[in-house]
């Protein structure tokens, strides 16, 4: 990693207002608005004495706390990067993906089999249900001058 490589950079007043912008907005969704539930929640329907907002905030942070305790310290959200598949998994993967494709190749051969058999079908159902013309008398050859006279 490079050591001059500015992450994150605040220029000037306007930079410093979007930096406490961000830094309220997620304080508010994350830790204020929780609180505010948690409040509302105990105000309503506990039958003890009434909590205010900070109260409040601190009984958001113990079920945030008695949360991510009682699932063993995992968190469900991490900043790591993923790690690179090994070359055994790479090949396991490809080879799922190549199965894959060939399934997805054979099923259209299938359905376009099936689609030509039941056309075949319906016309030879067509062609049985025509009268047998065979039977008939034959026209003569003639031309078109005898047709017209």
């Amino acid at each position: 990693m490079k050591r001059k490589t500015r992450v994150i950079q605040i220029d000037g007043f306007r930079g410093l207002m979007l930096a406490l912008f961000a830094v309220v907005c997620l304080a508010a969704g994350f830790v204020a608005f929780p609180g505010f539930v948690a409040m509302s929640l105990w105000n309503k329907f506990v039958p003890l004495p009434a909590i205010n907002l900070f109260q409040g905030v601190l009984l958001w942070v113990i079920v945030a706390m008695s949360i991510y305790l009682a699932n063993g310290r995992k968190l469900a959200i991490s900043f790591a990067s993923p790690q690179e598949l090994s070359e055994a998994e790479m090949n396991k993967l490809m080879e799922r993906v190549r199965l894959q494709s060939q399934v997805k190749m054979l099923n259209a051969m299938m359905l376009k089999s099936v689609e030509e058999a039941k056309s075949q079908h319906h016309e030879d159902s067509v062609n049985t249900d025509l009268p047998d013309t065979s039977e008939t008398n034959p026209v003569e050859n003639s031309s078109h001058e005898e047709i017209k006279k």
